[in-house]
This record gives C-alpha cells, sequence and structure tokens, in this order.
C-alpha cells in the first residue's frame, strides 16, 4: 500500500458530511457545518454541529442562533458538537460546557502507509452480502449493548445499519474465524477520499488479529478503488498506538464531542 499525504480536517469534514447525506452548513468551505438527519431522529437522538479551523473564527453563540431553529424543527431530543482541533476545542469548549454540554473524545486519524502489522491466515474476510446481514446486525447489536446499552430495539438498529450498507460507495467486512463472525468493519467512499469505520469485535475474539486483519484488508481495497487518502476515528489514543498504527494510521486532529439531551 503507498504512502499517501494526509486528508485535512477541511477534507474530512466534507466527506463525513455528504457521506451522510448530512444537509446544511453555516460556513461552506471552512469552519463550522450544521448538519441534520431526520431519518433516524429517535435512535440518533442529536443532530449535529462540526467545528473545524474557522476563518473567520464562528462563535458558540452564532453558531447556536443558527442552528437551534433547524434543530427544533427536526423533534431530536438532544444535540452534539464536533470540534476538529485544538484551536476549535480551546476557543468553544468552555462556552458548549456552560451551556451544559457533556464531553467525550475521539482522535482522527490518516493513512501514512508505514505498516508494520500482518493479517492473521486464521482470519477470512468475507464482503457481507444480504445473507450474511442478520449475523453483522445481531453481532452490531451486542457489542452496542456492551459499550452502552441501547434504548432501541434490534429491529430498529437492522434498519439503522441497513440503511449504511445499502448507500452508494460504502462496503461491510466481516472477519470469520472457522464459520463464525468474529468481527466487521465498514468501507466507504466519497470523492477521492475512503474511511474506515465500524470496526468492531465480539468480546471472546479480541486480541487474535481480527480488527487488524479487517482494517488491512479494507485499506487495500480503498487504495485498490483509486482513493488518494483513507481517515478513520478511534475512541482512544491508547486503541489508535495499539492498533491502528501498526495498519499505518497516524493522528491528525483531536476531536472533542459535546452532547447534551433536550427534554420532551
Amino acid at each position: 500500500m503507498p504512502a499517501v499525504s494526509a486528508p485535512t480536517v477541511v477534507d474530512f469534514l466534507e466527506a463525513e458530511r455528504e457521506r451522510r447525506s448530512w444537509g446544511g452548513q453555516l460556513r461552506r468551505l471552512r469552519g463550522a457545518r450544521l448538519v441534520s438527519n431526520s431519518r433516524y431522529p429517535t435512535l440518533l437522538r442529536a443532530n449535529q454541529i462540526l467545528v473545524g479551523a474557522t476563518e473567520p473564527p464562528v462563535e458558540w453563540e452564532e453558531i447556536r442562533a443558527q442552528a437551534e431553529p433547524t434543530f427544533r424543527s427536526s423533534g431530536v431530543k438532544g444535540r452534539r458538537v464536533m470540534l476538529f482541533g485544538d484551536e476549535a476545542r480551546g476557543r468553544l469548549g468552555g462556552p458548549l460546557a456552560a451551556d451544559g454540554f457533556r464531553e467525550r473524545s475521539l482522535g482522527l486519524l490518516t493513512f501514512r502507509g508505514v505498516v508494520t502489522a500482518q493479517m492473521n491466515p486464521r482470519v477470512s474476510i468475507r464482503l457481507v452480502d444480504l445473507f450474511l446481514r442478520p449475523a453483522w446486525f445481531t453481532l452490531s447489536y451486542r457489542i452496542e449493548q456492551e459499550n452502552a446499552p441501547p434504548h432501541e430495539s434490534l429491529s430498529e438498529w437492522e434498519g439503522y445499519y441497513s440503511s449504511l450498507s445499502d448507500r452508494p460507495g460504502v462496503r461491510t467486512f466481516a472477519g470469520f474465524v472457522g464459520e463464525t463472525m468474529a468481527g466487521t468493519c465498514g468501507l466507504s467512499r466519497i470523492g477521492s477520499l475512503a474511511s474506515v469505520d465500524r470496526v468492531q469485535t465480539a468480546p471472546e475474539w479480541r486480541g487474535q488479529g481480527v480488527a487488524t486483519s479487517l482494517v488491512l484488508r479494507a485499506t487495500e481495497e480503498a487504495f485498490r478503488d483509486g482513493a488518494r487518502g483513507v481517515h478513520m476515528t478511534v475512541r482512544s489514543a491508547t486503541l489508535a498506538d495499539r492498533l491502528y498504527r501498526p495498519c499505518g494510521f497516524e493522528p491528525v486532529a483531536p476531536i472533542s464531542i459535546f452532547e447534551k439531551g433536550i427534554p420532551a
């Protein structure tokens, strides 16, 4: 796989907005994106604002004034603001905390091409098709319950994941050990960029190279399809160093996620 230059934060914001079919924006090329998805308001529970490198800076009062009418009309019961990079976090973190938002963190990674990991020969990789979808839904729901018990039923999650897999440019890979589906990951393509996402492994198969094999295969497929860059997000720096750095991914920017619920 080739060494590549990192997609910028602005590249990532634009790709995410298009990939998830979000509409609306506060700044066209730089800064804050006001995004919404009305197809699954109960499941998602929050519309989002994405803030990157803003020129000129967008302050929280300006963002909120423009965002709230759209948020209220959508009927969702939450708000989510994603801040990309230390500058946005330093400028907007305080006002968001004062406005009742709670913070958690992700990291944005990009593929740089220095791969030291190898695929586990015991793990076979298959594309998830209609016949494999039920097993994929069940595994995804079980892992979601482990992380944070969802309010939604399995059937609602099936509808959500079906919507992901039915979009153009989206593929899902499953890693099998024998005949057991041990993990899955997604590969999305928007324009010249690709995203490896939804990486998950069943608890009993973790630490055995399932996720590594899936990420390596998805990244290889992305470049085989002509992507100029591949990115992904990760929940912790420890996970990035332990799992994704050996697969060729390096940190680009921290992502600070601020969320709060809105009473009915």
